[in-house]
């Protein structure tokens, strides 16, 4: 993929930069192909770039002794990273592609710097990381106030399609559940 190709993803899918930060943000990122499995970003590591996936799927975990505790899903045309290794920090979080995916990278420094000078990143940058705050905002009022089946049930009509990209294990981490409670809830539908 050259760069005009990368501009015009950029620009149709961050609609809120002009033509010249379109072409500021297409210099500091790059197209990348990936297998199912490959990790982006490793937990206890610091890790440079955040990604748009244009096709497949990711999830982010935590390890817990030798247990995986799914935090996120992530799906076509979604940013995805860590807040932590957003401002240079190590992760707490590994990120591991679901399915074959197509991504474009980019540079997290560069673009963090552009931002300083360039009024629409700075609002690309603010707009993203405002939508990952209302995420984990929501996420924590559905872990107090909803139940399980509760969870589940916006689950499946909030992302039609989860259950062909996600595995039950995974998803039953995501809910706070056990498979077997999940396989009770996903009975009664």
């Amino acid at each position: 993929m050259n760069s005009t190709e990368i501009e015009e993803i950029i620009k149709s899918r961050f609609p809120v930069l002009n033509k010249d930060s379109v072409i500021a943000f297409a210099k500091f990122s790059s197209f990348l192909n990936f297998k199912k499995g490959k990790k982006l970003i490793y937990e206890g590591k610091k890790h440079h770039s955040f990604y748009l996936i244009l096709k497949g799927s990711a999830k982010a975990y935590y390890t817990k002794e030798t247990k995986e505790v799914c935090s996120w899903f992530a799906f076509e045309n979604e940013v995805i990273a860590t807040i932590k290794t957003f401002n240079g920090l190590v992760s707490n979080e590994t990120i591991m592609l679901l399915e074959d995916s197509k991504l474009i990278q980019f540079n997290t420094k560069s673009i963090k710097e552009l931002a300083t000078t360039n009024l629409d990143v700075s609002h690309f940058l603010n707009d993203t990381l405002t939508e990952h705050a209302v995420f984990l905002e929501e996420k924590l009022y559905q872990l107090q106030f909803m139940s399980s089946e509760e969870r589940y049930k916006g689950l499946v009509n909030d992302v039609p399609g989860i259950l062909q990209k996600v595995s039950l294990t995974d998803l039953a981490s995501f809910l706070g559940v056990s498979r077997e409670t999940l396989s009770r809830i996903r009975g009664k539908r």
